[in-house]
């Protein structure tokens, strides 16, 4: 099982956003030390920021002022850790509420977008499978 891998189930099973840490190159880092690093400009919506990969995975933050457009990944399944805020995200038209601690796994195809529902950007931990090579995020309607 790759380390990213291993880094999933340790969030998953965590349930304590406040408190997550992540582990990359041996050291433990805290999730709080990768959103301050990853600020929104005035105006800005969303800010991406990568923290890791393996062979067959990548592992993202990713923060969002207002909501994505509605799209969907051709190559990767996507798993998505929210770890500062609240909001729903939109799965294959599906709502799907999420809060600080919640995980969602969104299967390559699926058409989604998230709609941040509280008054500061939310934060989420995105880990990508197979690992990110680049963009391939297409444009749906929602539905």
């Amino acid at each position: 099982m790759t380390t990213l891998r291993w880094i999933g189930i340790g969030l998953l099973l965590c349930g304590c956003a406040p408190r997550l840490n992540v582990v990359v190159g041996g050291r433990s880092v805290p999730v709080s030390a990768f959103v301050a690093d990853t600020p929104l400009a005035a105006g800005e919506n969303i800010a991406r920021r990568a923290i890791a990969h393996g062979e067959d995975s990548s592992l993202f933050l990713v923060r969002i002022r207002d909501r994505e457009e509605p799209h969907l990944h051709a190559r990767y399944d996507l798993g998505v850790l929210l770890v500062e805020g609240r909001g729903t995200l939109w799965v294959a038209g599906a709502p799907r509420p999420l809060k600080a601690g919640d995980f969602a796994f969104v299967p390559r195809g699926t058409p989604h977008y998230f709609v941040n529902e509280g008054a500061e950007p939310a934060a989420a931990l995105a880990t990508f499978s197979p690992r990110f090579t680049g963009s391939d995020s297409q444009p749906v309607a929602p539905r």
